[in-house]
């Protein structure tokens, strides 16, 4: 007779060290398992209420209807019963400094500012720590992917689409060198701080700026247009996949009238694919980005309105507008304590639920959604067969940080670890409390 597997029975057959500083990545395992009765959030705006998923080494093998698909337990090494849980693919946190930095006081552990001005030839990835302990809190809160990329200077480099479990940086490579980032000038600028924050003022120097921009763009694209190239630039070459389309444009911008001249230069400018990163002001430009067909990647959700007249719920509510608006979507952490703070992205993404983001939605904006963009989607962002086997079983709400509660999380079809240094400190003085 099949023995039918509880989750805690399981748990404890995958026995982990509660007390590592960094997890042992996950080991490879050929058994067939079956996750049967959850409510499971495909990623692709779809849910099935009542679900099998079937997973065998690095895939999905299916993922069905239990009303009506019929399945021969006999063919399981494992079923897990998952009633009343819920199903989600990764969650991944876009434009990030994960394992990229480790103490934000500490210069030394700070790998992703480059000097220059024009550095798309800087890379990411090759300064990815997996050993990271932030990365190891990322993922009892369903953050199992990110991409990861530098700032600095007007282009800062190429950024990368990393999952969270690996020995090395190629290992949890999922896409090297997907997108390059470009910090757009703005027109008007604060002075003073947050503490003190001055008046605005107008950027006398936008216009040289953008000119200047212009100028490296086109240089750049006739590089490309090269049929014999004597001399190889590497920072040409770097730009390479702009113009071919392998490569896509994320430019951080914040203001509506810099969002219109964005689209402007990019438009003539022979970038075939491109995003906005923090679009503050994007509800006010939605006409424009749906026309052309502009991904936005919202800054953190919980942050203050950007002008004094705004409301106080504006960075709450711009999800929403933009989603009803007919804009694509994705969700970065940028900000102070931008790594750490990431493994909030779930709960800040719940907010921007409760002010009119529609559920569904709202789980494709953080999981297919960010796929698509850094063009990884045929394999990961949702549960379809076929795809890797990256998701993670919550035993509840995993936006709401009430009901939020991991118990189970697979990358790459490998059970992973979800214990790291803040959880073995709530085991340690939990003892002292029962105690």
């Amino acid at each position: 007779m099949k023995k039918i597997i509880t989750l805690q029975v399981l748990l404890c057959f995958f026995s982990f060290n509660l007390f590592a500083q960094a997890p042992t990545p996950g080991k490879a395992t050929d058994k067939k398992i079956l996750i049967r009765y959850a409510t499971a959030h495909i990623g692709n705006g779809e849910k099935i209420d009542n679900a099998y998923v079937a997973v065998q080494g690095k895939e999905l093998l299916f993922v069905t209807d239990a009303n009506t698909a019929r399945i021969n337990p006999a063919e399981f090494d494992s079923i897990i019963d998952a009633s009343g849980k819920h199903l989600y693919p990764g969650f991944i946190v876009m434009d990030s400094r994960l394992g990229l930095t480790e103490i934000d006081a500490v210069k030394a552990t700070r790998d992703f500012d480059e000097i220059g001005t024009f550095n798309p030839n800087v890379r990411a990835l090759p300064a990815f720590n997996t050993e990271s302990k932030i990365i190891a809190t990322m993922r009892p809160n369903g953050v199992l992917m990110s991409q990861i990329a530098p700032k600095g200077g007007l282009i800062s480099g190429a950024s990368s689409a990393v999952h969270f479990d690996g020995w090395n940086w190629t290992e949890a490579a999922v896409k090297t060198d997907e997108g390059i980032y470009l910090n757009w000038p703005s027109r008007y600028r604060y002075t003073g701080w947050w503490v003190e924050p001055g008046a605005g003022e107008i950027n006398k120097k936008y216009d040289d700026q953008i000119t200047e921009i212009a100028q490296y763009f086109a240089e750049a694209k006739a590089y490309y247009g090269l049929e014999t190239k004597t001399n190889q630039n590497l920072r040409f070459e770097a730009m390479n996949g702009l113009f071919q389309g392998s490569k896509r444009l994320y430019v951080r911008v914040s203001w509506a009238k810099d969002m219109l001249d964005v689209i402007q230069f990019l438009r003539a400018s022979g970038v075939k694919n491109y995003a906005i990163v923090g679009g503050e002001e994007a509800h006010l430009v939605t006409t424009e980005l749906k026309e052309n067909k502009v991904p936005v990647i919202i800054n953190r959700v919980h942050s203050l309105p950007e002008h004094e007249d705004d409301p106080i719920d504006a960075p709450y509510s711009l999800a929403g507008k933009l989603s009803a608006a007919g804009v694509q979507i994705a969700f970065a952490m940028n900000g102070d304590m931008e790594a750490m703070i990431s493994r909030n992205l779930p709960f800040q993404v719940g907010t921007a639920v409760h002010y009119g983001l529609e559920y569904e939605k709202a789980i494709e904006a953080i999981t297919l959604t960010p796929a698509k963009l850094m063009g990884i989607d045929q394999q990961y962002g949702s549960l379809q067969s076929g795809k890797r086997a990256t998701f993670f079983l919550c035993d509840g709400d995993a936006l709401d940080m009430r009901s939020n509660q991991i118990i189970l999380s697979f990358i790459e079809g490998k059970i992973i670890d979800l214990n790291n240094s803040q959880t073995a400190l709530y085991e340690k003085y939990l003892q002292r409390i029962e105690d």
